[in-house]
């Protein structure tokens, strides 16, 4: 059946309320982070972990709050927005009292550096979410919203680290932030290829949408991103390149490796597990690289 025919869900499989309930990015988020302050020799205090993971799910929440108000077709939308339609005063309170304790984390709690350095970021998550509101197409006309998102999210998750390394200009030019952010853009460009039914009438916006040809090119797209991010980490690993940033980018073409890998499974399994394939291609490579 495909995912224009599918019907409501009365229940949900236990795998999936991590995505349901937007747990996914933020427990990714702070994966990174604990990597990237790894890779530099960077101790981060827990509560810059704890600040990171509601600021996280609360942009995306928000996300998805907008998105469950503006679905074209209900039955056919993504599991994740028709849990926030089903649920939507439920989530807007959670979402509400989350935004409150992230408020004060950033304000009371987190270096005023910190802060500073962040709200460099919040006009892109503002970009964004005014273009989800009342715009279509590619975000400042030019660029796919997963290639956009993908980066603010590297840039994001990324940034305490430099910061409290010292390394604040490092967080937007580095190579490891740029690589994770080809990581991140791919997950986003993947999850819209295999959600393109469910987006077909709810998401406009979407690559697939207005470039349609991308879902036929995805899986030699994805290997050749792959291909030039061993090329890069070998001249990396030839060169001596940045001894503190291998373990990064050695975690983002693995990641990138799984992405490709999954791409050949498109249409064979549900957009689901594709879903928490694609998440799992993020998350796998940093909690590995941590524990080693």
């Amino acid at each position: 059946m495909s995912q224009l025919q599918r019907p409501f869900k009365k229940s949900y499989p236990i795998w999936l309320w991590p995505n349901l309930i937007g747990l996914d990015a933020p427990i990714i988020a702070i994966t990174w982070q604990k990597l990237f302050a790894n890779s530099f020799n960077t101790k981060i205090p827990v509560s810059n972990y704890v600040t990171l993971f509601f600021v996280v799910w609360v942009i995306y929440s928000v996300d998805r709050l907008m998105d469950s108000k503006s679905l074209g077709n209900k039955k056919t939308a993504a599991s994740r927005h028709r849990f926030y339609f089903k649920h939507f005063r439920l989530m807007l309170l959670i979402t509400l009292i989350c935004s409150g304790y992230a408020g004060y984390l950033c304000f009371a709690v987190i270096p005023f550096e910190m802060l500073k350095t962040g709200l460099v970021i919040s006009p892109f998550v503002l970009v964004y979410l005014l273009h989800r509101k009342w715009s279509r197409g590619p975000i400042l006309v030019v660029f796919p919203k997963e290639i956009f998102v993908g980066l603010v999210f590297a840039i994001g998750a990324t940034l305490p680290g430099h910061v409290w390394a010292g390394d604040i200009p490092e967080a937007f030019l580095s190579s490891p932030v740029i690589v994770f952010g080809v990581l991140c853009s791919m997950n986003c460009i993947a999850i819209s290829v295999w959600e393109r039914d469910s987006d077909y009438q709810n998401d406009s916006s979407a690559l697939p949408q207005f470039f349609p040809i991308i879902t036929k090119f995805f899986t030699p797209v994805s290997w050749i991103v792959f291909i030039g991010l061993l090329i890069f980490l070998n001249y990396s690993f030839g060169k001596n390149y940045y001894n503190e940033s291998l373990p990064v980018i050695t975690a983002s073409s693995i990641g990138c490796g799984i992405i490709a890998i999954i791409s050949h499974f498109d249409g064979r399994v549900s957009c689901n597990i594709m879903r928490l394939f694609a998440d799992m291609a993020v998350l796998i490579p940093g909690l590995a690289f941590i524990i080693a």
